[in-house]
């Protein structure tokens, strides 16, 4: 319950983060360019690398790794996950699947996107 409860708690945190850096950044916004979304995501990029960084040398909890990696980032933003996983493949000399992960990522989840709109823009009406 103890790891529920720190991812949850992050996850909060972590979302509010992100709408924070999405007002701060609203007069920036465009119907082009998500600035508050690209802010966050490279905010949240930078975060778990210097995280990740800092916790392979000194150790910390379960649940606190939850709370921030699990619960805190992934509430401001998953693309830090897919970065931190995709250099770890590149850093453990996994090229094929670095790019092969890099990739598919994006192209099925661009892809996704655009079928989730496109069925709901056909089947559900407002």
């Amino acid at each position: 319950m103890e790891k529920i409860f720190a991812v949850a708690l992050g996850g909060a945190i972590g979302s509010v983060a992100r709408y924070l850096i999405t007002l701060a950044t609203g007069g920036y916004h465009t119907r082009s360019f998500p600035a508050g979304t690209f802010t966050a995501n490279l905010v949240g990029c930078l975060a778990i690398g210097i995280l990740w960084s800092l916790f392979d040398r000194i150790h910390i909890s379960n649940e606190l790794r939850l709370f921030l990696f699990t619960g805190f980032l992934g509430g401001f933003t998953t693309f830090s996950t897919f970065a931190r996983e995709t250099v770890q493949l590149f850093k453990t000399g996994e090229y094929l699947q670095a790019f092969t992960y890099l990739a598919l990522s994006n192209f099925f989840a661009l892809g996704m996107v655009a079928i989730g709109f496109l069925l709901a823009h056909r089947f559900i009406r407002w």
